[in-house]
């Protein structure tokens, strides 16, 4: 496999795109991939960047995230929102890293919230009944208190991650690493949401100009409100980043 197939099947995504696709400021998401000093009584301490984040490709403004990337920045700003610390998230990534052999617990299936604490849905043994197990406490837990998935949307293979749906499945917004370099595109069609939205803008906007671009793009009316409607608030939102 050469060097662009690889980047390719993973996606790539510069930070500022990376950011607005998670609904998260730029600034934010350097932090975590980056780490940042802070003052703390007197002395400058450092703050490590996230594991899962650490491994960007390039620097400065040229760095670039994949696709399980890009899910480790929603499943961490889930957590956030959560009203969970990021001390208490790395924490738990680490531990469950660490005791339970899982690779990454930002992009796995597993990793459940209750909104307090971080859970890591397991199966001890062959035929045995899967537990939900507090990570930093290795405490068994009720399964009705935790919440069936973070990643309601992410279509996964096996153990590995390979779709995001933004929209939620009903809709025809997709995310797959192996397509458009992960760029959010119309499913099973491989045309792109941006070039959509922008070919609506020069029409002028409304239903005559979703009508003219559904007909250029061999695309359905709905899959062109789709697509402009995913990208409407992210181009609005590109001169304030």
């Amino acid at each position: 496999m050469n060097a662009t197939t690889s980047i390719d099947s993973k996606g790539v995504y510069p930070i500022r795109i990376a950011a607005r696709l998670a609904h998260l400021a730029p600034k934010t998401v350097t932090r975590w991939v980056e780490g940042y000093d802070y003052p703390y009584r007197g002395e400058l301490r450092r703050s490590a960047p996230i594991t899962y984040l650490a491994d960007h490709k390039e620097s400065g403004d040229d760095r670039t995230l994949d696709f399980e990337q890009l899910l480790t920045l929603l499943l961490v700003k889930a957590f956030k929102d959560k009203g969970l610390g990021l001390p208490t998230i790395k924490k738990a990534a680490a531990r469950a890293h660490e005791r339970y052999s899982v690779d990454n617990p930002f992009i796995s299936k597993q990793f459940r919230s209750d909104g307090n604490q971080v859970f890591i849905d397991i199966e001890r043994a062959p035929g045995k009944e899967r537990e939900l197990i507090n990570v930093l406490s290795d405490q068994r837990e009720f399964r009705a208190i935790v919440e069936p998935s973070l990643f309601k949307n992410v279509v996964f293979t096996g153990d590995h991650a390979s779709e995001w749906w933004p929209l939620e499945r009903q809709h025809s917004v997709v995310l797959d690493p192996k397509k458009q370099f992960g760029a959010p595109h119309i499913a099973g069609t491989g045309v792109r949401t941006d070039v959509i939205a922008q070919a609506v803008k020069a029409e002028g906007g409304g239903a005559e100009a979703n009508n003219a671009v559904a007909d250029w793009f061999g695309l359905t009316v709905d899959q062109v409100n789709d697509a402009a409607f995913f990208e409407g608030p992210w181009q609005a939102n590109q001169k304030a980043a």
